[in-house]
């Protein structure tokens, strides 16, 4: 017998995790601690995500706190996690999930959320006119059993454009989330666009307009406007935090978030 479902997430990503020890192992003696030439390509806590990578042999972490509510007096709490290691110019993997969410107030439930796995492949670098551009498929499996908590297998899609013009940068997401992947299958399609620019060598600004189309009776429609303050701490360490007003208050009136983006390590250099 295969492993069960409950399983198999934690077993993909300790199987992407041990390929990236076994690649790293054979250049063990590289292993460094980040300096300034290592900068962090943060993705959260905004929805749309940059189309460009780390260096190889760079391994990024992302962790937030995300609170949000809805005009009803539903409101969410989670903590996610993702880790993204760069293998070559060309593919990265990444590890993630929401995390530990909570979810309230009637009926009250608290659990793990799904572990999500896959590449990001990135296609081009950016030229005078021509943007770069990337794509990730990701394969979203769920983890353990609890009160609340909606056990199933969804697939996400994605398609990366990024373009710095003058002290603009942008990046434009286009993609598919297929959730319930195992009974009836609910497309989503959504769309994001963020604009950022440097206020200076610490501090950073952003707004992300967003929208996701109606999946019911699996994911709501949603969509909004973020802003983000951003501080460089290091160039491999980016602390975040800000907000968003929804444009269906009954399924998101605002969120707050606080996170960060590091480089913990450097597993060898290209």
């Amino acid at each position: 017998m295969g492993p069960s479902i409950q399983t198999r997430p934690i077993a993909a990503a300790s199987w992407l995790l041990g390929k990236a020890i076994l690649l790293t192992g054979r250049s063990a003696h590289a292993l460094e601690a980040p300096d300034a030439r290592d900068s962090v390509h943060p993705c959260r806590p905004t929805i749309s995500c940059t189309a460009d990578l780390t260096s190889p042999g760079t391994l990024e972490i992302e962790a937030r706190e995300l609170y949000s509510a809805a005009s009803g007096g539903a409101h969410v709490a989670s903590f996610p996690v993702t880790l993204k290691q760069t293998f070559t110019p060309l593919l990265q993997v990444q590890v993630g999930s929401n995390g530990y969410t909570f979810f309230g107030p009637m009926p009250r439930a608290h659990y793990l959320d799904n572990v999500v796995f896959g590449p990001k492949l990135h296609l081009h670098d950016q030229g005078d006119v021509s943007p770069s551009l990337a794509v990730s498929a990701q394969l979203s499996e769920p983890a353990f059993a609890a009160g609340g908590y909606t056990r199933r297998e969804d697939a996400f899609f994605t398609r990366f454009a990024s373009k710095d013009i003058g002290p603009v940068h942008g990046d434009l997401n286009v993609g598919l989330d297929v959730w319930q992947l195992a009974s009836t299958p609910s497309p989503q399609v959504f769309t994001a666009l963020a604009l950022s620019t440097q206020l200076s060598s610490l501090l950073s600004v952003a707004l992300e307009g967003y929208v996701f189309s109606d999946a019911a009776p699996v994911a709501s429609r949603d969509g909004g406007i973020r802003a983000v303050f951003g501080f460089a701490v290091r160039p491999w360490l980016v602390v975040d935090m800000g907000g968003d007003a929804g444009f269906f208050p009954d399924t998101r009136a605002y969120s707050l978030f606080l996170g960060a983006t590091v480089i913990p390590a450097v597993w060898w250099r290209p």
